[in-house]
């Protein structure tokens, strides 16, 4: 099966079951969706496991979240719950994220995310050029 098509009026369907989790952190798996070079934007859908972590981080461009599935709290935009919309604004500085259960969300950024040491430095980033080598081909190629 296919994960991607192209309808005839040139938009694009991604069958995202089709699509395998790619590791971002232990327990924390991306589907990237989205790749935009020229605005350094992307769209990826993220799967946090229960008990698993998501490293504190830095927005370098504001991000918009959609939760697909779970519930929990965020420590500085707080709790969340199926159906929600999460806002993060440019330049927030986030806590580790700790999940007591599955969460599913989309999350659309307008720029790239720093993944932070326990002293604040940057130790990778989360960018279309990253992004780029864990997207599915038809993705990559358009980006």
């Amino acid at each position: 099966m296919k994960a991607m098509r192209r309808d005839e009026d040139g938009g694009l369907v991604i069958a995202t079951d089709a699509m395998d989790w790619k590791t971002l952190a232990p327990g924390v798996g991306i589907k990237v969706l989205r790749l935009d070079r020229e605005s350094g934007a992307w769209t990826v859908m993220i799967r946090s496991e229960k008990g698993a972590v998501l490293p504190p981080h830095r927005h370098d461009g504001l991000a918009e979240i959609y939760i697909i599935k779970g519930t929990g709290t965020h420590p500085e935009t707080g709790d969340f719950k199926t159906g929600d919309y999460v806002l993060e604004s440019d330049g927030a500085i986030h806590s580790a994220l700790h999940f007591e259960e599955e969460v599913i969300q989309i999350m659309m950024s307008h720029g790239p995310s720093a993944f932070l040491d326990e002293d604040g430095s940057v130790a990778f980033v989360m960018d279309v050029d990253m992004l780029t080598g864990f997207a599915e081909e038809t993705v990559a190629s358009n980006a």
